[in-house]
C-alpha cells in the first residue's frame, strides 16, 4: 500500500489537512486514527455529540481518550491529561470554546524565526475556518468557513452567568463584545463552535464533508507503531489494525497526533534524545534533544461552592461567558482566564470532592502563559 500523503492522527489538525490536501484529485491521501469512527451523526455517542459538559467528555472513565496521566512532582497525585482517541481527536471531546490566541503569542514565534506564524499571516486562516454568525464579513471573522461559531446574548444566559458578568464589571473589568478581537480584554460572551448543544468537531465539519472523495481513505482503529526510514528519510509506517501488522509506504508523512502522541511516535521511531532512546534499546535515527521537551498546558483550578437552588439547565449548558484579564505586574497580556461553573456533583470537574446529591457553582481559573515546562518521556 502506497500513498502520496499519509496523515497520522485525525484530530484538530489532521482532519483539516485531510480535507485540504485531498482537494487535489490526483493526490492520494490516507488519514489514520487510533480511535473509533462514527460515520454518521445518528451513531455518535452523546459524549462525543454534545458539549453541554466538557468534563464528562474529557474526564469520565468511559470517555474517548487515551487515559494519559501526568505528574507535577514526586509529592503530587497524578493528573489527568485528556487527549481525544476518536475521529476528530481532542476537537471531539473539548468544551467548544472557540478562542484564538492573542496576537503577541503568534508574533513571538515570528520573532524567534518562524515568520509564517505571525498574527497577521495566520489571521486569514482563522477567518477561513469559520462562519461567525455574530460578525459576518468583518476584518477579523470568517463568513463562509466550515465551522459555525456563535455566542449567547447576555439576556439568554443563565442567571448565575449574568451575575458573574455583572460582578466582573462591578469589580472594574471592562466588557468586550468580542473576545476574539485582537485587542480584547475583560468579560464577555464566549465564542462557541456549538450548535444547539452539538460539538462541531473536525470530524463533523471537515472529515464527514470530504470522506466521499475517491482519493481520500479514512481508516479508524489503526495504531501506528513506528515510522520507517531509509537512511534519514521517512518512507513509511508500521501499523497495527485488527491484531495484524501492516506496512504503509508514503511519499510524505504528516504527524498530527497532538502534543503527546507526536513526540511519542517520534521517539518510538528513533528520533529524539539519544541517551533516552538508547536506555530503551531504541535504535537512534536522529539525535534531537528537543523532542519531548517544553511540554506546556494551561493549568486550571476550580473554586466551588455548594448551593441549594434548583435549575433545569444545571448540566445542560456550555460555558456561556468568560473573562480574560492580566495579572497585576505580569508581562503577559491576558495571562488569565476565568469562567463561571454551574453543575451537579455527578458532572463535577476532576479532583473535586462533593456529595453525590450536591449542586455547586463557582469558577474555573486558568493560567494561560505558564513559564514552567515539563517533558515527555517513554516508559517502554
Amino acid at each position: 500500500m502506497k500513498y502520496d500523503v499519509v496523515i497520522v492522527g485525525a484530530g484538530s489538525a489532521g482532519g483539516v489537512l485531510a480535507s485540504r490536501l485531498s482537494e487535489d484529485p490526483n493526490r492520494s491521501v490516507l488519514l489514520l486514527e487510533a480511535g473509533p469512527d462514527f460515520k454518521d451523526f445518528e451513531s455518535l455517542p452523546d459524549k462525543v455529540k454534545y458539549s453541554y459538559n466538557a468534563w464528562a467528555s474529557a474526564y469520565d472513565p468511559d470517555a474517548f481518550t487515551w487515559g494519559y496521566r501526568g505528574t507535577a512532582g514526586p509529592d503530587r497525585e497524578p493528573m489527568i491529561v485528556p487527549r481525544g482517541k476518536v475521529m476528530g481527536g481532542s476537537s471531539a471531546i473539548n468544551g467548544t470554546v472557540w478562542f484564538r490566541g492573542i496576537p503577541e503569542d503568534f508574533d513571538e514565534w515570528a520573532e524567534q524565526g518562524n515568520t509564517e506564524w505571525s498574527y497577521i499571516k495566520t489571521l486569514p486562516y482563522f477567518r477561513k475556518s469559520e462562519t461567525d454568525a455574530d460578525f459576518l464579513g468583518d476584518d477579523f471573522h470568517g463568513s463562509d468557513g466550515p465551522i459555525p461559531v456563535k455566542r449567547y446574548k447576555k439576556e439568554d444566559m443563565l442567571p448565575s452567568v449574568q451575575a458573574f458578568w455583572d460582578a466582573a464589571k462591578g469589580a472594574g473589568f471592562p466588557e468586550t463584545h468580542d473576545l476574539n478581537h485582537p485587542e480584547s480584554t475583560g468579560v464577555g460572551a464566549r465564542p462557541l463552535n456549538n450548535v444547539e448543544g452539538v460539538r462541531m468537531s473536525t470530524a463533523l465539519t471537515y472529515i464527514d464533508m470530504t470522506r466521499h472523495r475517491l482519493n481520500l481513505t479514512v481508516r479508524s482503529d489503526v495504531h501506528v507503531r513506528r515510522i520507517l526510514f531509509e537512511g534519514n528519510r521517512a518512507v513509511g509506517l508500521e501499523v497495527e489494525s485488527g491484531g495484524e501488522k501492516f506496512t504503509i509506504e508514503a511519499e510524505e508523512i504528516i504527524l498530527s497526533s497532538g502534543a503527546i502522541n507526536s513526540p511519542q511516535l517520534l521517539m518510538l521511531s528513533g528520533i529524539g534524545p539519544s541517551e533516552h532512546l538508547q536506555s530503551l534499546d531504541i535504535p537512534v535515527v536522529q539525535d534531537l534533544p528537543g523532542v519531548g521537551e517544553n511540554l506546556r498546558d494551561h493549568p486550571t483550578v476550580f473554586l466551588l461552592y455548594r448551593i441549594d437552588i434548583e435549575q433545569d439547565e444545571l448540566n445542560t449548558s456550555p460555558v456561556q461567558a468568560g473573562m480574560r484579564y492580566t495579572t497585576p505586574g505580569s508581562p503577559y497580556r491576558n495571562d488569565m482566564q476565568m469562567s463561571p461553573i454551574l453543575r451537579t456533583s455527578e458532572h463535577r470537574p476532576p479532583g473535586v470532592e462533593l456529595d453525590d446529591d450536591s449542586r455547586y457553582m463557582g469558577f474555573s481559573v486558568g493560567l494561560q502563559k505558564a513559564e514552567a515546562a515539563g517533558q515527555l518521556r517513554l516508559q517502554s
